[in-house]
């Protein structure tokens, strides 16, 4: 029964793993079809300037960096004793989102590029898909 389990919660994780991937790798297809592709730019220039009239105002990204610190935190304080070696690397992909995420908040560079609001919307997507598997992996000895 658990090594069905654990071939399943690999699945999972392999899967979600390449769906990072495959974005990561169209986000930067795009920015780099931006600076050829008139079409592409007016797209990806129009999104960025309505996402961060809407979303991604100053205000808004205020909210959105203390809800992530808030979600760092408390799954910092849920994991300070019981880290094993997976939870650790889980603990360290998220928290490298976390700070790349507030980075892009604020470096004048990520601002400038024109998949600025993709890659703040796929960072903060994924910020809390690790913090669910997190938090099951934490649940899932209990079960």
């Amino acid at each position: 029964m658990d090594s069905k389990i654990i071939k399943k919660s690999k699945i999972i994780n392999s899967l979600i793993y390449g769906l990072e991937l495959i974005i990561v790798v169209t986000i930067l297809v795009l920015e780099y079809l931006s600076s050829f592709k008139a079409g592409v730019m007016r797209h990806l220039y129009s999104k960025k300037i309505e996402y961060l009239a809407k979303i991604y105002t100053e205000k808004g990204m205020m909210i959105h960096t203390i809800i992530i610190v808030f979600l760092f935190v408390t799954l910092a304080f849920v994991f300070k004793n019981s880290l094993s070696k997976k939870r650790k690397l889980n603990f360290i992909r998220f928290l490298l989102y976390v700070i790349i995420l507030i980075s892009g908040f604020y470096l004048p560079y990520m601002k400038d590029l024109n998949t600025y609001v993709y890659i703040l919307i796929f960072l903060e997507i994924f910020i809390g898909i690790e913090a669910m598997k997190l938090l099951l992996e934490k649940i899932k000895p209990q079960l």
